[in-house]
């Protein structure tokens, strides 16, 4: 475990030491931010109407939440389709640190300070546009646990996509399908609540909306029961989610084939 903490450090210090280039996500978070304004706006209008158990406010403070777990993500899947289709696996696996695990550690270290970067970004452009979000301070440390653990989650699902290059090399056209899926299904776009029959079951079975929906929703209505229910849900899933991961991080490794040698 100390190894894997190591990475995450130095990932976390060296990003910390070059947040330049993060100022183009910074804007980018801005303006998504304050177009979202102007539509919902349009849809709820001015009078304080509430639609799914949202206002205005709780919208856009709901996108700040899922555009803050999206944002945080790098895109591991192609950092593993590369390694797996030019060799580089093989180097890792010379060293006593497991390869998916270092992925994840380095991945969380970076999303971890873009985590930071967007919330405070996106609560301040928030709260200039349609005012502050009625916050309990107290819960502060169990929602950065929950966005936490969704960043995991993401990792694992993108994890499944890129170790699929063992068997197929190109992930391109599987990681455009999945990740489609994931943004219309956990409820990136829309909260999962407003989506029409039977669209909404559907979304409910799968495991996406513990990757977006319900972690942004919970910053909005923040409940201890319901942090408790999805905490333990996202553990549940991580288990099943992480279980394939392993599985075919050993099947692929088994098969390695390196070319060149």
């Amino acid at each position: 475990m100390r190894k894997y903490l190591s990475v995450f450090e130095i990932t976390v210090r060296s990003r910390l030491s070059s947040l330049g280039d993060l100022a183009g996500m910074a804007i980018l978070l801005a303006i998504i931010l304050f177009v979202f304004v102007q539509l919902w706006r349009i849809t709820l209008g001015a009078d304080g109407a509430v639609l799914e158990g949202f206002t205005l406010n709780e919208m856009i403070w709901y996108y700040v939440g899922t555009e803050t777990i999206i944002l945080s993500m790098l895109p591991i899947h192609r950092v593993l389709e590369r390694e797996i289709r030019e060799g580089d696996v093989a180097i890792r696996l010379n060293k006593p640190i497991g390869y998916v695990s270092f992925h994840a550690a380095a991945f969380l270290g970076e999303a971890f300070v873009r985590l930071f970067i967007l919330i405070g970004v996106g609560g301040i452009v928030t709260t200039w546009l349609v005012g502050p979000l009625d916050f309990q301070w107290t819960s502060l440390p169990a929602l950065l646990l929950i966005f936490f653990t969704s960043l995991l989650l993401n990792f694992t699902y993108s994890a499944i996509i890129g170790l699929s290059a063992f068997w197929t090399e190109d992930v391109t056209g599987l990681f455009f399908v999945m990740d489609r899926m994931k943004w219309l299904l956990g409820g990136f776009l829309l909260p999962v609540s407003m989506f029409p029959e039977p669209l909404r079951t559907l979304a409910e079975w799968l495991p996406f909306r513990w990757m977006i929906y319900e972690p942004a929703k919970l910053l909005v209505h923040f409940s201890w029961a319901d942090f408790a229910r999805v905490l333990g849900a996202q553990v549940l899933v991580f288990v099943v989610v992480g279980g394939v991961v392993a599985l075919m991080n050993h099947r692929g490794l088994k098969r390695l084939n390196v070319n060149g040698g």
